[in-house]
């Protein structure tokens, strides 16, 4: 067990509080062996031209029951006066009339290793968690007749609208769709797959382009007690996209969208870390990793799928008439998919058919919350509930950080401050207000919890194979493996113990990463052992999925019909099934509001939409100016919550100076009045994964002067576009409008009608610049009410926001907000529409087994838009019936 002294906690905690991250914690990629030698790989193998890599053309099989080309690769290694070939084998398949995957993987398992519990094949198991348990592709139907088309030493694999042209002898795939070059693998021969050898052999198993750097140590200070036992096993592969000069993805990055050429910088690197104050315009890793690259231009997108959860590297390079990308794994197999589609929007749809939906969430998850670290005891909350009824500022969930539990022991309330958490659950409950409480994976040393742990042998283990222990929040503490049935099943009787059946309690998984504080690059040894015998390094960004996954299935065994809320610091691609996510510990300062925008449009077109930052940054004191912008930003985030460092001063809304007080109020009573538009929103991105914070370029792919813009967006689909100011001192800003007509959101009259073009727009402290594009209708509740839930049967309010021709629609979706009815047809789904001044309101589905559900809430109000605004009142119409209305 690695040890640490008191003073060393202090200063690192100290560190936490006063300063930025400290870029010396993490590698750079020289510091990185695989990635310094993947590197090098690349630069020397441009210059000697040389190729190792080859189909064996006789292994070549057409599996007609799986559809797929299997064959071997030959790695030829030339050293030593010798020439050795090495047999990789690889799968090819084309699934779902877009996708392509490949997978290569070489043969261990008659590797050896004098190290008890490993285990030694590569992990190939990433899909069994990133993957939609319900997915199930379909594969291609083609022209293709085994063993293809020959022409020299190409390999054609033709099926409807792909064709693969198959380099043989110097291995490479050509991705044709619709008779046009797409992308090509391997097209500047930088696959390397580094296969296994032993110390005393690796002399002779490197070829001249390669370097022995760090392959059996590792020198970066904090990992040098990496065993390393499998040597050097990296891989590395380069995809280059024809024609598309445009790269978006890969999140967790504080960076600005659009990827940045990477020649002269480090690699995006994807390693989920705790990185406090992160570094803003930086490459480096952050909590989360989505490994998926979309590529965008006019009529055509590509999206490339590297489903490897071990610590990656990932070079951009833009050229004149295309870009290319360079991925790097530590360890692990190649395998990728690759989504070829018209827009990017139908690539990120087709990707989240592969990892499954978001989550519809729970409508009052969608509402504001109110969160610091920490509300002291159950006093503190329910002051904080009263005043915020008394300053009528409406908020669905109140949080508990760290210290609510009893001596950081998670599964437990410290018994002073909450003596009676039933009693405090009730109380807010009937206010119709929900309660979060932190729970982390690593559990404090000498417990009922931690004690249990050992005892079922479900904790992470070390190198040699006993518990592992380290440092964290509440000081020494080992680690759940949840990859382990056996510890999901033990970890499900824990939550099922502490939530006690309380319906309105839920669940933040916090430094999942994990976070360690004694641990190299501020998380977990890469030699630590997960079930199966697999090490850290080879699972590493998906330990934080799986510990998320564990908490929501433990919430769906207490109740199957009730949608949980959890949400999750690290995620993986898949994550978005069943947690909501966050940017992590950002700073009060107008930088970090800025970036904050590109991180969740990042995060949505991965299909992880229900993201956000904390409001108004997590450590430091905002002036009231900041403050105020940031909110008026954060309405607009999927994921609405207000966030603080136990050092800061208390801001809760109803605590500020006017008129800030006011003006943060009217901001989130906004959000509310807009809850059904941004549920109909939730849904679309539930059906099918698009964004709810929407990029201009999802909207507009066919206009290349929105492929840079990330500081503005759409609410979905629903036609209103957003441009939060995030600089001091602005009463004016800059939007990018597209062709057509565009509303002022509050005034209502017509700031923008013709062709594309940017203009000035008037930004005054106390309102967001927001439109509503002509053509649209959007649902509003209006009444005041304290919490989401109290709103369930006010009317509704339609604002028709005509085109120029005077034409709009509209859609609203409804459902009970709480259970999973909704997958039983237990929703109203209705359209309205304006032709001829006439709205039309359509039923499109009412609930199938309870009709008169939702059916029977009134229309309240009608507002038309336009040079003159109109609005009728006294209606007598219901959402759920269809009806006509002249204008």
């Amino acid at each position: 067990m690695k040890l640490v002294s008191f003073a060393f906690i202090c200063w690192l905690l100290s560190l936490s509080i006063v300063n930025a991250f400290q870029d010396d914690l993490l590698k750079n990629c020289d510091q990185s062996g695989f990635c310094h030698r993947n590197r090098m790989y690349a630069e020397r193998i441009q210059k000697t031209r040389n190729f190792y890599y080859s189909i064996d053309i006789d292994s070549l099989k057409f599996n007609y029951n799986t559809d797929a080309v299997r064959g071997i690769i030959h790695k030829t290694v030339k050293a030593n006066q010798k020439e050795v070939q090495i047999p990789l084998y690889f799968t090819l398949r084309l699934l779902d009339d877009d996708k392509i995957r490949f997978q290569l993987n070489e043969a261990r398992d008659t590797v050896t290793i004098d190290k008890s519990g490993l285990n030694p094949v590569r992990y190939s198991k990433a899909d069994e968690w990133a993957f939609d348990p319900e997915y199930n592709p379909w594969f291609w139907q083609g022209t293709v007749k085994p063993p293809g088309f020959w022409n020299k030493n190409q390999y054609t694999v033709q099926a409807k609208k792909f064709t693969l042209q198959i380099n043989v002898k110097r291995f490479s795939i050509k991705v044709l769709y619709d008779s046009r070059e797409i992308v090509t693998i391997n097209d500047q021969q930088m696959l390397n797959f580094e296969h296994y050898r032993s110390l005393e052999q690796n002399f002779e198993s490197l070829n001249e382009e390669e370097e022995p750097f760090n392959m059996f140590q590792d020198s970066f200070k904090d990992s040098r007690a990496d065993s390393i036992p499998f040597g050097p096993e990296s891989v590395a592969l380069d995809f280059k996209f024809h024609g598309i000069n445009n790269l978006y993805g890969i999140p967790e990055h504080a960076d600005s969208m659009r990827l940045r050429d990477t020649s002269n910088s480090d690699p995006y690197r994807l390693y989920n870390v705790d990185v406090f104050q992160y570094n803003l315009n930086s490459t480096m890793p952050m909590y989360g990793a989505v490994p998926f690259l979309i590529g965008v231009k006019e009529k055509i997108s590509v999206g490339i799928f590297w489903i490897n959860p071990s610590d990656t590297w990932v070079d951009i390079r833009y050229n004149k008439n295309a870009a290319s990308s360079h991925w790097m794994s530590e360890s692990g197999v190649i395998d990728f998919i690759i989504i070829v589609q018209d827009t990017p929007k139908h690539v990120t749809e087709s990707y989240v058919k592969i990892t499954g939906k978001p989550l519809l969430p729970l409508m009052s998850s969608i509402g504001y919350h109110q969160c610091r670290w920490n509300y002291n005891d159950e006093k503190d909350v329910l002051t904080v509930d009263s005043l915020m009824d008394k300053w009528q500022v409406p908020y669905d969930f109140i949080w508990l950080d760290l210290e609510y539990a009893d001596e950081k022991k998670y599964f437990t309330w410290k018994p002073d401050a909450f003596p009676n958490p039933k009693r405090l659950l009730t109380k807010l409950d009937k206010l119709k207000r929900n309660l979060v409480t932190l729970i982390d994976p690593h559990i404090k040393s000498n417990y009922k919890i931690s004690n249990a742990i050992l005892s079922a042998g479900v904790a992470v283990q070390n190198a040699l194979n006993k518990p592992f222990h380290g440092q964290c929040w509440p000081g020494e503490s080992i680690w759940i493996d949840t990859f382990n049935p056996a510890a999901r099943e033990l970890w499900s009787k824990f939550v099922h113990t502490f939530v006690n059946a309380a319906s309105n309690l839920h669940i933040w998984n916090d430094m999942n990463e994990p976070s360690i504080f004694d641990g190299p690059e501020t998380t977990a040894p890469k030699d630590l052992l997960h079930y199966d015998g697999y090490e850290e390094r080879s699972v590493h960004n998906l330990y934080g999925l799986t510990v998320h996954q564990a908490t929501y299935d433990s919430f769906i065994e207490m109740n199957p019909n009730k949608r949980p809320f959890i949400l999750t610091r690290s995620f993986f691609s898949g994550s978005q099934r069943t947690a909501a996510s966050w940017t992590g510990d950002n700073v009060a300062n107008w930088d970090y509001l800025e970036l904050s925008i590109p991180m969740v449009l990042s995060h949505n077109i991965v299909g992880m939409p229900n993201t956000g930052a904390d409001i108004a940054g997590f450590f430091g004191d905002p002036d009231d100016e900041l403050l105020i912008r940031w909110y008026q930003a954060g309405i607009w985030y999927p994921f609405f919550r207000a966030h603080a460092h136990i050092d800061t001063k208390r801001r809760e809304p109803y605590l500020l100076n006017e008129p800030t007080r006011s003006i943060v109020r009217e901001t989130i009573k906004l959000r509310y009045q807009l809850l059904p538009t941004f549920y109909t929103a939730f849904h679309d991105s539930h059906e099918r994964g698009i964004p709810i914070m929407n990029p201009m370029l999802y909207e507009h792919p066919d206009m290349k002067i929105f492929y840079n813009i990330d500081d503005q967006f759409y609410l979905g689909e629903q036609g209103i576009l957003v441009k939060p100011v995030t600089k001091p001192n602005v009463d004016q800003v800059s939007v990018s409008f597209p062709s057509g007509r565009f509303y002022d959101l509050y005034t209502l009259k017509i700031v923008h009608d013709g062709k594309a073009r940017t203009q000035t727009v008037s930004a005054p402290l106390e309102k967001v610049p927001a439109f509503i594009k002509g053509g649209h209708i959007i649902s509003r509740k209006d009444r005041y009410r304290r919490s989401s839930s109290l709103m369930k049967n006010d009317p509704y309010t339609l604002v028709i926001a005509p085109s120029s021709k005077s034409t709009a629609k509209g859609r609203l979706y409804i459902d009970d907000g709480e259970t999973f009815e909704y997958k039983s047809g237990q929703y109203l789904e209705v359209e309205f529409e304006l032709k001829n001044g006439i709205l039309t309101n359509t039923v499109i589905h009412k609930p199938t087994l309870n009709p008169e559900s939702f059916v029977d809430i009134p229309i309240e109000k009608v507002i038309m838009t336009g040079l003159r605004t109109t609005t009728i009142t006294d209606l007598n119409l219901k959402i759920g019936e269809d009806w006509e209305l002249r204008l």
